[in-house]
């Protein structure tokens, strides 16, 4: 199992949005076969931060299948235009 971390920063103004779309898209995340869990947090200090935290069956769950599949697009549909940049998208081990 691999833990996906990651972070999305909202744009200026967007950052109520961007947490309602995290919300919607999520359940796309959660409808994958190789999905374990999935969650989204909120950083207090910076509102406009935003954590998603994905545990997979392996990375190539994430990288390969999920990003390749239709549910990928509808989990990014919502948040579109909402966030500076990409996000920083990083791997852990769990133990």
């Amino acid at each position: 199992m691999v833990t996906e971390v990651a972070i999305f920063i909202a744009l200026a103004g967007k950052e109520e949005e961007l947490g309602q779309g995290i919300i919607q898209g999520i359940e796309f995340i959660r409808q994958h076969p190789e999905c374990i869990s999935a969650n989204a947090t909120r950083c207090v200090e910076k509102p406009g931060r935003y954590m998603l935290s994905v545990v997979w069956s392996s990375l190539e769950a994430h990288t390969q299948d999920f990003r390749n599949s239709d549910l990928f697009k509808q989990w990014r549909d919502p948040i579109n235009g909402l966030y500076k940049e990409n996000p920083e998208v990083l791997h852990y081990h769990v133990y």
